[in-house]
């Protein structure tokens, strides 16, 4: 059977990465949404994401896979965060995550996936990066939940994939010493390529992964176990 997913931040390191292993799985379609193309979206413009969906769904009458790769990293923190920046962060880790899902629910298959992209600052509230980010990203771990019971009596499963450090351009934005000192920390000694992040978007995809939803699913190197 032929099926569509729909990838938002499909041009970022972990989102080329999934577009890859989608296609790989056996998504005969796969869309890919960022703010240089091939459909253009904004996350922090809520007008960006109704027509970027809009357009999406002129491709495809229907969806059977949302992932939401799409964020932004910021190091301030409390001290050093202005209001403006606090509210640029939450627009597009927070708030664009909720539009995308909202304009997706409709247009989901029942039986369908959403999975978003958390982080592994969302639970221990940001060791190397800063306050807006670990809030944004607590954030996406509730509006998972919430959304997967709400999409439940569709089978829709809602689950989030929250990542330690990955081998990404963002990664890089950290001082080259802290991301040794993360590294250190991590039982297996070393960040995450960005496909091992897309094998287990892919997973949550798949029908082996019918009965999860409302997951947080942590790929972290074993840097935080709970």
């Amino acid at each position: 059977m032929d099926k569509t997913a729909c990838v938002v931040g499909a041009s970022g390191g972990i989102g080329s990465a999934t577009v890859h292993r989608l296609k790989q799985s056996g998504f005969s379609k796969v869309l890919r949404m960022d703010l240089d193309g091939p459909i253009r979206i904004d996350l922090a413009d809520a007008s960006s994401i109704e027509t970027a969906f809009a357009a999406a769904r002129s491709e495809a009458t229907c969806l059977d896979l949302l992932v939401v790769a799409s964020g932004v990293l910021d190091l301030g923190k409390l001290a050093g965060t202005t209001l403006e920046r606090w509210n640029k962060v939450l627009a597009v880790n927070l708030t664009g995550p909720f539009l995308c899902c909202k304009h997706a629910a409709g247009w989901l298959n029942d039986g369908g996936r959403i999975v978003l992209l958390g982080s592994l600052a969302g639970r221990t509230g940001g060791v190397l990066t800063g306050t807006a980010y670990a809030v944004s990203k607590g954030g996406v771990e509730s509006l998972t939940k919430s959304v997967a019971q709400e999409l439940a009596p569709r089978r829709i499963t809602v689950n989030c994939v929250a990542p330690g450090g990955v081998d990404t351009p963002m990664l890089a934005q950290n001082p080259a010493q802290a991301v040794a000192a993360l590294q250190a920390a991590a039982p297996l000694k070393r960040v995450a390529a960005p496909e091992e992040v897309a094998a287990a978007i892919a997973f949550l995809a798949s029908d082996e992964a019918s009965f999860i939803t409302g997951a947080v699913l942590p790929v972290n190197g074993g840097l935080r176990m709970d």
